[in-house]
């Protein structure tokens, strides 16, 4: 009720994870606080590669809990927030910088196709010719770019190899429209779930990006996101994060 959001945002369940990322966030600040704080260093070593004097896209920025957003109100002309959703919080922050625009958009541009039964992935066109752009940072967004459109699709009945493949689809198509901005870049991401037992060994790797190889990363840390309790009392997840400056296209 207090979030604005299209109808296609509400129905295809993204403002309801929206919502619970806010939730799970705070029954584990503590856990998720090195993580949060890895992504900002690494999003303001990053901007020093741009031109101050243009604007900086943060895509995936909505709650604001990994984005570094006085700082880069302070270095960039303009700042633009590119999410389905924005708090209430992001929203009056943006407003009070002054400089900063919450723009609602999908970045996929594929959930109202998919809503209306393809199974077609379009290529994301949006912003890429736009030269006042310097900066461009996909956070913590690629992992979950597939998630809901595959409950969609599940949803509608769709075979679960068709699933899989637009699912893949919408990563290689993230990547492929990142690398095609002309200015420097920054994916930040996961790049594996992993699934803990009571000894703390690793049982199960998950790929959430269905197979897509990621270029070598600049960085790496490790995301405790779901600590004992969370999934299941007898498990724990915990994500790679990877951070890659120069996106390429997937092979």
């Amino acid at each position: 009720m207090t979030t604005p959001a299209d109808l296609l945002t509400r129905r295809s369940g993204q403002l309801s994870e929206f919502i619970a990322i806010s939730s799970r966030r705070r029954r584990h600040r503590a856990n998720w606080a090195a993580h949060e704080m890895r992504t900002k260093e690494t999003i303001l070593r990053s901007v020093e590669r741009a031109d101050p004097d243009g604007t900086a896209i943060l895509l995936g920025s909505g709650h604001l809990y990994d984005i570094p957003l006085e700082e880069l109100s302070a270095r960039f002309g303009h700042v633009a927030l590119v999410d389905l959703a924005f708090s209430w919080t992001t929203r009056r922050l943006a407003t009070a910088l002054k400089n900063v625009s919450c723009v609602r958009h999908d970045v996929t541009e594929a959930l109202a196709p998919l809503a209306s039964g393809s199974t077609k992935v379009p290529r994301p066109r949006a912003l890429v010719d736009d030269d006042r752009i310097t900066f461009v940072a996909s956070v913590n967004l690629l992992s979950q770019l597939p998630v809901q459109p595959g409950r969609l699709l599940e949803r509608q009945g769709v075979a679960p190899a068709i699933v899989e493949t637009v699912q893949r689809g919408l990563v290689e198509n993230h990547m492929a429209w990142l690398s095609r901005f002309r200015c420097p870049q920054l994916l930040i991401c996961d790049r594996g779930y992993q699934v803990l037992d009571s000894d703390s060994q690793v049982i199960e790797t998950i790929d959430p990006l269905h197979g897509v190889i990621l270029p070598e990363p600049a960085a790496s840390w490790i995301w405790d996101i779901a600590p004992f309790g969370e999934v299941h009392r007898n498990y724990a997840v915990r994500n790679q994060v990877v951070a890659i400056d120069a996106v390429t296209r997937p092979h």
